[in-house]
This record gives C-alpha cells, sequence and structure tokens, in this order.
C-alpha cells in the first residue's frame, strides 16, 4: 500500500511539473508573438507617420516655392527675412503633422563660435569665472588636442569621471553639448546653441544671442530689437551704426572686421521641421530641411530623418 501511494503521488508530482513547464512554455510563447506582434505594428505606423511627413513636407515645399516664384526681386529680400510668417504654416488638417521655420543664424554655432563670443553669451547669465569655464569646455571638447584650457576639460578630467571622453572635433549634434562638462543640465544655456553651420542674422537672432556680439552693447541690441518692431531693417552694420550713440558705434567699429565675417543682415537659411505621430501608442517621425536661397528658388541642402 505504501508503495502505491508513493508511486501515485510520484505521479501526481510530475503531471503538475509537467503542467507547470507546458504553461511556462506556453506563456512565452504568448510572450514572444506579443512582442513579435508590437514590433510589427510599431513598424507599420512609423512607415505610416513617414509617408505623412513626406506628405506635408510637400506641401509646405510647395508653398515656400510658390511664395518665392511671386515675389519681385526688389521685395524678395524683406520676404525671405520673414519668410516665417510670409508662409502660412498651418496644413489641412487630414494630413496629421506639424512644420515649424526658424531662420538659420538665430543661434550661435558652437563649432565656429570664438571664445570671446562664448564668453559673453555666457556671462549674460552667470558669473564671470563660470562663463570662462563653460567657453573653455566646450573649446576644450571641440578642438584636437589633449591640453586643457585654463578653466577646461579633457580627457584626463573626462575619464576621472567616469564620463565620456571630449570628441576633439566639430559637435554633430546639440545633445552632445550635455556631455560637455557644466553644460549636463542646462537647457537654459544651450537653448540658443546649435551645430548648424551660420552667421549670426541680425534680422532673426534673439536678444540673448545678440548681446554675445563682440562690440553689441546694450543700447545696441535694444535699437536693433526696435528696429524690428518697427519694420525699419537694417541695410548693415554701418547703418546700424548711425542709429546708435557715439559710444556703442565706436563699440562696433572696433570690433568692425570681426562682426563683418560672423553677422549676416539675411537669414543664410532656413530650417524646416516637420513631424506626425501614427497609431496608439503615437510612433513620431520628424523630418528637418535646411533650405537656401538661389535668387528666388529653394534648395534642399541638407535633410534629416529620426
Amino acid at each position: 500500500m505504501h508503495s502505491r501511494a508513493h508511486r501515485g503521488g510520484f505521479a501526481l508530482g510530475a503531471v503538475l511539473w509537467l503542467l507547470t513547464v507546458c504553461t511556462i512554455l506556453a506563456t512565452a510563447l504568448v510572450l514572444r508573438g506579443r512582442s513579435a506582434y508590437e514590433a510589427t505594428r510599431n513598424r507599420a505606423n512609423a512607415e505610416r507617420a513617414y509617408w505623412i511627413v513626406e506628405g506635408c513636407v510637400a506641401e509646405m515645399r510647395e508653398a515656400l516655392d510658390a511664395t518665392l516664384a511671386r515675389t519681385s526681386p526688389t521685395a524678395l529680400p524683406a520676404v525671405w527675412r520673414t519668410l516665417d510668417v510670409a508662409v502660412t504654416l498651418s496644413l489641412p488638417p487630414q494630413l496629421e503633422c506639424r512644420a515649424t521655420l526658424q531662420a538659420v543664424g538665430s543661434r550661435i554655432d558652437v563649432n565656429s563660435a570664438s571664445d570671446t563670443l562664448l564668453r559673453k553669451y555666457f556671462g549674460e547669465t552667470e558669473i564671470s569665472t563660470v562663463a570662462d569655464a563653460l567657453a573653455d569646455a566646450i573649446i576644450d571638447w571641440r578642438d584636437a588636442d589633449e591640453l586643457p584650457r585654463p578653466s577646461g576639460a579633457e580627457r584626463a578630467w573626462y575619464t576621472a569621471n567616469q564620463r565620456p571622453a571630449p570628441r576633439n572635433g566639430s559637435l554633430v549634434s546639440v545633445e552632445e553639448l550635455t556631455l560637455i562638462r557644466g553644460l549636463e543640465a542646462r537647457p537654459d544655456l544651450t537653448a540658443n546653441l546649435t551645430v548648424e553651420p551660420s552667421r549670426i542674422c541680425l534680422t532673426t537672432a534673439p536678444a540673448s544671442v545678440l548681446a554675445a556680439l563682440p562690440g553689441f552693447t546694450a543700447a545696441t541690441v535694444t535699437q536693433v530689437l526696435t528696429d524690428r518692431a518697427n519694420g525699419a531693417w537694417i541695410g548693415d552694420l554701418n547703418v546700424l551704426r548711425g542709429r546708435v550713440s557715439p559710444a556703442s558705434a565706436d563699440s562696433i567699429l572696433t570690433h568692425f572686421q570681426e562682426l563683418s565675417l560672423i553677422t549676416t543682415i539675411e537669414p543664410d537659411g532656413w530650417i524646416l521641421t516637420v513631424t506626425a505621430s501614427a497609431g496608439s501608442p503615437a510612433i513620431a517621425v520628424a523630418t528637418e530641411l535646411r533650405l537656401d536661397r538661389y535668387a528666388n528658388r529653394l534648395l534642399v541642402v541638407r535633410r534629416r530623418t529620426q
């Protein structure tokens, strides 16, 4: 009796063990199938979002091209300076996408900015020692050597702090700024920085960017902003000198050569960004184009989709 009961208990245990194994395998298969389904669904939604974006890009390019094509040569510079308001950015609701235009030159290109410009930019909000450290850290990150500047940081510092080493070359994205010492969590300082090659545009750059320009006093920045608000476009730096006080004019003159190289009156180009999403949960796709002007035609000089 005891042996028979023992065999019965063993058989029951074996059955329970097999049921457990089968349950685990079935659950794994279900989860694997669900993951495969979700991956397929996400790919389909991403593909749908991509083609929505493509349709919206085509609509926006057509609107931009048409605006420039019907503009007379004499009015073209003014329209180009204000392209974001000259062209309606709203798209048909059925296209389910959003579009923005930003003038190239509205931000500071960190890959070409001098240490003087960077120090002045950061010095608008930070004390001088912090501004120096931030400027030196950026230049150390992008320069080719391993010698730290007086307030900077090179590979040795990043390695000691278990951080990614400097690129020793041009930054490839704005997000890379968060890897640089002092800028890890400072979106307030990086909002007006870019890696887009550009001169600073006097007719579109915000006050904080204008204030960073060498030779620009607070009064000069105020004058530029006032002229913009009144629709009195700046013809060139000499015209601007004639609208400011003698002291501010002398300051511009002192830095005239450098200002002539790093500033422009008209945007070098425009960045068109179109975004769309599809599915639930939503899968988003964004396409960014840099558009430059040749006469009254637009040229796509860069395209990035993510």
